[in-house]
């Protein structure tokens, strides 16, 4: 009776841990709401707070044989999150988004060991491979047009870009090569149809760092035979590789111009990283700083082939050199460390379930070569996940630890509830002001942005927001005080326009010229900011300025044909053609008794005292 009793346990406990794993994995590949301003990554990251904060409170309070992990991987990573928000906290004060999040991932990674202890591997594998199969199935049909009125122009499923998307298929893939080997026939079929399935979608989607890495991963497990069962002779081997190097190098060619843009990018970030070498600038710096030095790497190369690539930027398309960028060598050292960790927990006990952990790894190291899959949430549910599969937690005899270990657990995961619920309020909140103003209510709602600055005050995109909303009612002294607080977190050529705009409006044209400059140089291949800059010398009556600037814009290369840049281009060659008329030398037959009448100018001249007409709002 006893023995059926603790059965009927364990069945329940696997059976609560299977939930709550689905729900992390299904909250992060599926949820998207419009209630937020982000409606496809802000929900995911907000159910996953909220899953495992759930799930701390769950597990502390039914399990209570938990693993404590005091030696292990987990003690590194503490310290690590630890020093990240100790220093953001030091240099701008308190960061509750920052800190919610890093609660979270430490929380998720400590939860995944006790469920990898807990409930069986396979159907945590499992649970994984059905739930991307599903994302795939669920991306194709959307892109297909079945789910709305309108086919979408890329493959992203629940996501905002195919990076995300393919992603999250990439880091599952090695996961269906588990249940090639020691399973039944019919699941080995099922898991050769999932991941042609897996590889389809991704190749369909041109996601080239996702295919790399998905290359990386089938490569590495047909040549590993003592897991794959695949025997093949060397010459085969070669040749495989062979086959598989010209296929990635053929990505280059699929979007040569996208490919090329990564350079600048690359030289610009190792500038960042110049200055900072040892500590980096900071956590979030990247936002704020980056594009002030592909602003001066344009300045530098004002010829360079690259400049009709370049555009806003807001990650370096690799995880490796944003790493370097905010937390120097000290936190590329971590990130070394960990990697040494892992493969020294892999090589001292080998074994089929961490060679597939290991292969889930490389393609997330693969990816974050040329992508930012950590900008998404079920990517660090993989990463962790395979950590734990891989780095076995420490455990602890000691009943006395681990009952105060559960209720640690209980109030670190009942305090992340009641952190993230005023902040997804704080959220949902901005994108109502957002819509309402929107809506013409502007003046009324400026005052909901303040009381939102308690949450989201270190949010960029919101203080550029709060800045736009104050040029938009001509509060442009306000805008640009909230502008100098934008900057310390997000600057780019957009808030670089709009406090142009601001300066020109109070008559300070020469702060106004300097950021059209800087938003000029920061995008090169940008019309916008060329032609305000036209716009700003004509009222000033610089004209030969005008005309000089007028000319480089008809000259400029289009990188993307629109009708804004038709009118951009075709006013400059009226405004051109003007000047030329104006200009034309008198006929000889005239006399001195024949004087020009200046007070009448030519059929579309303007008058100096007249203000030209704005071709486009900015």
């Amino acid at each position: 009776m006893i023995k059926r009793e603790e059965t009927m346990k364990v069945i329940t406990d696997r059976l609560i841990v299977g939930i709550l794993f689905g729900i992390l994995c299904g909250v992060t590949l599926f949820v998207t709401s419009r209630h937020f301003v982000n409606r496809e990554v802000m929900p995911k990251w907000f159910g996953l707070i909220g899953g495992v904060g759930i799930a701390g409170i769950i597990t502390g309070i039914f399990h209570r044989n938990l693993h404590v992990p005091l030696k292990s991987v987990f003690i590194p990573m503490l310290l690590c999150g630890f020093l990240i928000v100790l220093r953001d906290y030091l240099v701008s004060g308190f960061n509750y988004q920052l800190m919610t999040q890093a609660v979270c991932l430490l929380l998720l990674f400590f939860l995944l060991q006790q469920m990898t202890m807990t409930f069986p591997v396979k159907y945590i594998l499992g649970i994984t491979v059905i739930l991307t199969a599903i994302l795939a199935c669920y991306g194709v049909l959307d892109y297909l047009g079945l789910f709305l009125s309108t086919k979408h122009v890329r493959l992203t499923g629940s996501f905002d870009n195919p990076a995300g998307f393919t992603a999250a298929l990439v880091c599952v893939l090695p996961c269906t090569f588990y249940f090639f080997r020691n399973t039944s026939r019919i699941t080995k079929y099922i898991a050769i149809l999932i991941v042609v399935l897996l590889f389809s979608v991704i190749v369909l989607s041109q996601a080239r760092a996702a295919i790399i890495a998905g290359f990386a991963v089938v490569l590495y497990y047909l040549l590993c035979g003592k897991y794959s069962g695949i025997k093949m002779k060397n010459w085969v081997k070669i040749l495989l590789v062979c086959i598989i190097a010209a296929s990635m190098t053929g990505l280059y060619f699929l979007k040569k111009d996208s490919a090329d843009g990564r350079i600048p990018v690359w030289s610009s970030t190792w500038e960042m990283i110049r200055d900072k070498p040892l500590t980096g600038h900071g956590y979030g710096t990247f936002n704020a700083k980056y594009m002030l030095y592909q602003a001066e790497y344009f300045e530098i190369h004002p010829d360079s082939k690259y400049s009709d690539l370049a555009d806003n930027v807001l990650h370096p398309f690799n995880e490796y050199l944003l790493i370097w960028a905010e937390h120097g060598i000290i936190g590329m050292g971590c990130i070394a460390l960990l990697c040494f960790l892992l493969i020294r927990c892999y090589f001292r006990e080998p074994s089929q379930i961490r060679f597939i952990a290991l292969l889930s790894m490389l393609s997330l190291a693969v990816l974050s070569c040329f992508s930012y899959p950590f900008k998404y949430p079920f990517t660090w549910v993989m990463a962790f996940l395979n950590i734990a599969l891989i780095c076995s937690p420490g455990k602890v005899s000691s009943r006395k630890t681990v009952n105060a270990t559960r209720a640690g657990l209980v109030l670190i995961a009942i305090a992340l509830l009641i952190t993230v619920v005023p902040l997804m309020k704080a959220e949902i909140r901005w994108n109502t002001v957002a819509k309402q103003s929107l809506a013409g209510k502007t003046r009324k709602v400026l005052p909901e942005y303040d009381k939102l600055y308690k949450y989201l005050g270190k949010n960029g995109l919101f203080l550029y927001n709060h800045a736009a909303e104050l040029h938009e009612v001509k509060e442009y002294e306000k805008s640009l005080s909230i502008f100098e607080r934008c900057i310390r977190y997000y600057n780019d050529m957009d808030v670089q326009m709009l406090l142009a705009d601001n300066y020109k409006e109070l008559s300070r044209y020469d702060e106004a010229k300097m950021h059209y400059k800087l938003a000029a140089s920061m995008c090169p291949g940008r019309f916008m900011p060329l032609y305000q800059l036209t716009e700003l010398y004509t009222a000033t009556g610089r004209t030969d300025e005008v005309r000089t600037l007028a000319q480089q814009i008809i000259d400029k290369k289009v990188k993307i044909p629109s009708a804004t840049v038709h009118a951009i281009k075709r006013k400059m060659q009226e405004l051109i053609d003007r000047e030329d008329e104006i200009n034309v030398p008198a006929p000889e037959s005239r006399t001195d008794l024949e004087p020009i009448n200046k007070t009448q100018p030519r059929q579309g001249h303007l008058l100096e005292n007249e203000t030209p007409k704005e071709l486009l709002p900015p």
